[in-house]
């Protein structure tokens, strides 16, 4: 038992923040400065084999064909001057974060702590990820999105 503990009893509740979205309460764990550290680096990594479907997939229409603004390399495909390369990249620590975040959720029944980014697509489109991303975000966070504008 925490010294806070002995001083206050059960503080978790404290760490549990709430937000509306289209009617709906959800309630969020907030993570220790601890589990943020853990949680961004689960977000950086990708699985290498998942990446390079990925990129042979956005890339494959573009390898047998010269295409204007479309600079082929060895390792990457340069479009409009940005690398395929990093977008893949980019979109696959996006799902990472949809889903780190999600798990944040405190579910009514369950654990969503095996939850996976296929099964929120299937259940959610984009947008509405990236709202729930959003207010998330703020409940953990809050201010923080005003913070980085200065």
């Amino acid at each position: 038992m925490s010294r806070i503990q002995s001083a206050f009893g059960d503080s978790s509740n404290l760490r549990t923040k709430s937000f509306e979205l289209a009617g709906y309460n959800f309630n969020v764990r907030v993570p220790l400065t601890k589990e943020l550290d853990s949680m961004q680096q689960r977000i950086e990594q990708f699985d290498k084999a998942e990446y390079q479907k990925r990129f042979d997939s956005m890339t494959s229409s573009f390898r047998n064909t010269t295409i204007d603004g479309v600079v082929m390399t060895d390792d990457d495909v340069i479009v409009e001057g940005r690398s395929t390369k990093e977008l893949v990249q980019t979109i696959l620590q996006m799902e990472n974060r949809i889903v780190e975040y999600i798990r944040l959720l405190v579910p009514a029944n369950g654990t969503l702590d095996d939850i996976t980014y296929e099964e929120i697509e299937a259940e959610w489109p984009i947008s509405v990820q990236l709202e729930i991303l959003a207010k998330i975000s703020e409940a953990i966070q809050p201010g923080y999105k005003d913070s980085r504008k200065n």
